[in-house]
């Protein structure tokens, strides 16, 4: 695991409006775009004067990618030899052409690009939303798609992942405030269609003890260890990149969303490496599995039928 910068500016809000989310509800000025603007292009020169090495996605709350100085900032980082990947969270509802063009006339690096694109079915359709990642596609993008494990939506979310080709990865997020347990047969066919949704149900105590090297910079320069985190690791741009910074206790109990326990040395799944964040995998050219004790447990003769299912 290498590391991992996430930057989030100070847009809060979003071309969609589903009934949860309260960015929604919030209509942005051309003066609040403008001091968006100017913090992430900060953030983008600094980065690359500073030559940090690893990878960056912005996690904005809202819609960023609608807003062409996201795609030159990208494409910016992305002509930085000391960094390996670039990329952003949205919901996929950009002009990807036009988007595009932004990205390759300011000289971006179209192999560094990696999206996560979250479907929301409140506002779009599984066949818009299918369009929107097959045109990813054609240009060469890679991206990782995926929807909230909302029980009532499981037929479209099963309908996206027969839309999408078998080597992108479709993420199924727990839901938040359900009121109870998922059932088991809700496990087993969010499993069949995320087989890392597992993970997505533990419960992860929070120790910085297990930390990966992530940094998460807000648009005034505040640096955290992650997203979640309350510790400060110092001014991004006061020149420290928070290694001197003392680990204290992490104040939350848990790490409760995906973003903070793909940071973990102990949770990172091996296929998600160097970069879990951006949630795509890397296929290798090759697996070895030992047989015993691994691919036939203990006192077996034969590989579950789980186990052979996933492989």
């Amino acid at each position: 695991m290498k590391r991992q910068w996430y930057y989030r500016g100070s847009l809060k809000s979003c071309n969609y409006s589903c009934s949860y989310c309260p960015f929604s509800k919030r209509a942005y000025s051309r003066q609040n775009i403008q001091k968006d603007q100017e913090a992430f292009l900060r953030f983008t020169d600094h980065m690359v004067k500073q030559q940090n090495g690893g990878a960056v996605q912005v996690v904005p709350y809202g819609e960023a990618l609608i807003y062409p100085y996201y795609w030159k900032g990208l494409a910016a980082l992305s002509k930085s030899p000391a960094i390996d990947a670039v990329g952003a969270q949205s919901n996929f509802s950009f002009p990807v052409g036009q988007m595009l063009a932004v990205y390759q006339k300011h000289g971006g690096d179209m192999g560094k690009l990696r999206l996560w694109g979250t479907f929301h079915p409140e506002m779009t359709s599984v066949g818009q939303f299918a369009q929107q990642c097959h045109l990813l596609e054609e240009h060469g993008v890679s991206y990782c798609a995926g929807a909230v494990g909302i029980p009532q939506q499981m037929e479209k979310i099963r309908m996206l992942r027969a839309a999408l080709p078998d080597f992108v990865y479709l993420w199924v997020n727990k839901m938040d405030g359900l009121g109870r347990r998922y059932t088991d047969g809700e496990v087993r066919d969010f499993t069949e269609i995320d087989g890392f949704f597992l993970q997505e149900l533990k419960h992860y105590r929070a120790d910085t003890a297990v930390c990966a090297d992530s940094r998460f910079v807000e648009a005034d320069g505040t640096m955290r260890r992650c997203n979640i985190s309350r510790q400060s690791l110092g001014k991004f741009y006061d020149g420290s990149d928070g290694a001197g910074e003392r680990l204290q206790s992490c104040k939350k109990k848990e790490c409760g969303c995906y973003l903070a326990y793909c940071n973990r040395k102990d949770a990172a799944a091996p296929f998600f490496l160097p970069y879990p964040a951006f949630r795509i995998p890397v296929y290798p050219k090759a697996l070895f599995f030992d047989i015993d004790g691994t691919l036939v447990p203990e006192g077996k003769m034969r590989i579950p039928e789980r186990t052979a299912q996933w492989l």
